[in-house]
């Protein structure tokens, strides 16, 4: 079955696109996404021969959705690809194996999204590290590609805010349905 196919077949399945891909194509936007569709079965990538694939947490993030009900979040993590967990299943990510290691009493929370640059990182801690009390916070960078497209990120307001304003922010909790309808559209616009 493909990627196609199963989207057919179930409304609720999603093929990944990244928050940065988002600023991109739609740079005159009032919101920039940091996360993707919220609890949906996400289809991500393929390098190893079969689709990596997760269901979305309540944010957009991939994590079980019951991460965010613990109490105690030992790990918070940023980032891009790697991060994310780009190609292989939620249980082989960076989160996924320190969600094994502490045995997952505690939280792991994976911020990260595939192609997210640094301020975009950055704009994503700001939106969603004060809604939990996080131990530990491991910013995850990757010197091959992270610094790349960096000056487009700097051409987008929106973002440029998050530096300026110590105190701006979207409000992407509360805007989730808004930010879900803008990614939705450019995903139709640009499947079918």
């Amino acid at each position: 079955m493909t990627e196609e196919d199963e989207k057919k077949l179930n409304d609720n399945v999603y093929l990944y696109i990244s928050p940065i891909q988002l600023v991109k194509l739609n740079d005159a936007s009032s919101i920039v996404p940091l996360s993707s569709i919220s609890n949906s079965k996400t289809i991500n990538c393929n390098e190893d021969g079969y689709y990596s694939i997760y269901h979305s947490d309540r944010y957009g993030f991939n994590n079980p959705n019951d991460e965010w009900d613990k109490k105690e979040i030992e790990y918070l993590l940023v980032g891009d690809s790697f991060t994310h967990g780009a190609c292989v299943n939620e249980p082989d990510t960076i989160s996924g194996n320190l969600r094994k290691l502490i045995n997952n009493k505690r939280g792991v929370l994976n911020l990260g999204m595939n192609r997210d640059l640094p301020l975009s990182q950055y704009a994503t801690l700001k939106e969603y590290l004060p809604i939990k009390q996080v131990k530990r916070v491991l910013w995850v960078y990757y010197e091959g590609n992270d610094l790349v497209d960096l000056k487009r990120e700097l051409k987008n307001q929106t973002l440029i805010n998050y530096l300026k304003d110590k105190s701006f922010s979207q409000n992407l909790i509360f805007r989730k349905q808004e930010t879900e309808k803008l990614i939705s559209k450019i995903l139709i616009k640009y499947l079918y």
